[in-house]
């Protein structure tokens, strides 16, 4: 079973101020730290994903079958799924125990209008 990891704990590891240097692809967890010195582009583009999820800068940068394949050993974990979002309630006021009335049919020209 992978280590499980709060995007909390992957941000604090930016690498500012000595730290490691991790980031998210794909819902997974990389300690990329030692690789960051040397990635073909450079230790900049890294650390401006670092801390961070990188899917979509890493995809965009149009890296190489081999290089998906090697990012692989950096794999340290998985991302903790998010709480799923409350189910939002019909009506205010039926939180608070109040009924909303009906409104009344009015009756016009011979035809009968139920809003």
């Amino acid at each position: 079973m992978s280590q499980i990891y709060q995007k909390s704990e992957v941000a604090e590891r930016n690498g500012k101020n000595g730290q490691p240097v991790w980031m998210i692809y794909k819902g997974n967890v990389y300690d990329v730290t030692k690789f960051t010195k040397d990635h073909p582009g450079g230790p900049e583009l890294i650390l401006e994903v670092a801390g961070k999820d990188a899917t979509k800068a890493f995809n965009n940068a149009g890296h190489s079958p081999d290089a998906v394949q090697q990012l692989k050993q950096y794999k340290i974990g998985e991302v903790a799924i998010d709480a799923q979002p409350k189910p939002q309630t019909a009506n205010k006021s039926a939180e608070l125990g109040q009924t909303k009335q009906p409104q009344q049919a009015e009756k016009s020209s011979g035809f009968l209008c139920c809003c």
